[in-house]
C-alpha cells in the first residue's frame, strides 16, 4: 500500500511538472504571436483580441454554469482588476514588441518581490529578515539588467525596461486581488469571465482609436492568444492540483531557456551578459520567497 502511494505521488508530480511545462510553452509561444502582430497591429488592438477571444472561448462554460457562473460578491474587486489588466497587459504587450522575450520573461520574475511587498500592507502577512534580503537580492538583479555597462556607454539606462517593470507592479496587485476573492470563495469560473467581460469591454474603445483590419493570418494569430491564455489557466490549475507548489516552483525557470530559444528561432535574439547575470540573482531570489511564503 505504501509503495503505491509513493508511485502515485511520483506519477502526479510528473503530471504537474508536465502541465507546467506546457503552460511555460504556450505562454512563450503566445509571447512571440504577440510579438509577430506587433510588426503591424498595435499593442492596444492586440490585446483587445486577446481579451475578447479569451471571452468567446468561455462561453462553453457559461452555459454549462448558467446563471450561477455570473454570481459574485466582489463587483468592485472585478471591475477593479479589469481595469488593472488592460493597463497591465498593455504595458506587457508593449514591452515585447520593443525589447527580447528573454528580457520580459526575466523581469516578470520579479512579480513575487512586489506581490511579498503588497502582502504587508493588504493580507498583514509578516516579513522575516530572510525574506527581504532575498528581496533586496532580486531588485539588485534588476537594476543590474536595466542600469548596466553597455560597452560602448558605460552603464546606461533603459527606460523601456520600467515598461514591463511596471507590467509586474500591476500583476502583483492583481494576484493580491485574487486572493482576497479566493477567500470570499469566489469561483474561479466567475473571476476568469467578469476578468475577460470587464477587459473587452474597457479595450474596445482604446482599440477603436488605432484599428487596422486584421487580414486571415492576423485573426488567427489573434484568436490563438484568447485560445491560448485560457488553456494557460486550465493548464496551471491541473498543475497545482496534481503536484506541490514546493515542487513545482524550480521547474518554472525552465521558461527562460524556452523563451530565448523560440527569441532566437524567430526573432534572432540572443540574451545578453546583463540578462545572465540578473537571471542568477533573481532565480534564487525569487525562488525562495515562492517557498517561503510566510514569516
Amino acid at each position: 500500500m505504501s509503495e503505491f502511494s509513493g508511485d502515485r505521488r511520483v506519477t502526479n508530480t510528473r503530471r504537474g511538472v508536465l502541465f507546467l511545462l506546457l503552460v511555460m510553452v504556450i505562454s512563450c509561444v503566445n509571447d512571440a504571436i504577440a510579438k509577430l502582430l506587433g510588426q503591424r497591429l498595435d499593442a492596444l488592438q492586440i490585446i483587445f483580441f486577446r481579451f475578447f477571444f479569451s471571452l468567446i472561448t468561455l462561453l462553453p462554460i457559461v452555459l454549462k454554469m448558467e446563471a450561477k457562473v455570473f454570481e459574485t460578491a466582489n463587483l468592485t474587486f472585478n471591475f477593479a482588476r479589469g481595469v488593472l489588466g488592460v493597463i497591465s497587459f498593455y504595458l506587457y504587450t508593449y514591452a515585447i514588441m520593443k525589447i527580447s522575450l528573454v528580457e520580459v520573461v526575466t523581469i516578470m520574475w520579479i512579480i513575487p518581490l512586489f506581490t511579498m511587498i503588497l502582502a504587508i500592507f493588504f493580507l498583514h502577512e509578516r516579513v522575516t529578515a530572510e525574506r527581504w534580503t532575498a528581496t533586496m537580492l532580486g531588485f539588485c538583479g534588476l537594476a543590474f539588467l536595466i542600469y548596466h555597462d553597455s560597452g560602448s556607454m558605460p552603464l546606461s539606462f533603459k527606460w523601456i525596461y520600467l515598461v514591463p517593470c511596471a507590467a509586474a507592479f500591476l500583476f502583483a496587485i492583481q494576484d493580491i486581488m485574487i486572493k482576497k476573492m479566493i477567500v470570499t470563495n469566489e469561483n474561479s469560473c466567475t473571476i476568469l469571465l467578469y476578468f475577460a467581460m470587464i477587459t473587452s469591454a474597457l479595450a474596445f474603445f482604446p482599440a477603436m482609436a488605432v484599428w487596422q483590419t486584421p487580414n486571415m493570418r492576423e485573426l488567427l494569430l489573434l484568436s490563438l492568444l484568447g485560445l491560448f491564455a485560457n488553456l494557460m489557466q486550465y493548464l496551471l490549475m491541473k498543475a497545482f492540483d496534481a503536484a506541490k507548489l514546493s515542487v513545482l516552483a524550480p521547474y518554472r525557470y525552465l521558461e527562460f531557456f524556452i523563451s530565448a530559444l523560440i527569441g532566437y528561432l524567430l526573432f534572432n535574439e540572443l540574451p545578453g551578459t546583463n540578462v545572465l547575470v540578473s537571471a542568477m540573482m533573481l532565480i534564487p531570489a525569487t525562488l525562495y520567497l515562492t517557498l517561503v511564503r510566510r514569516g
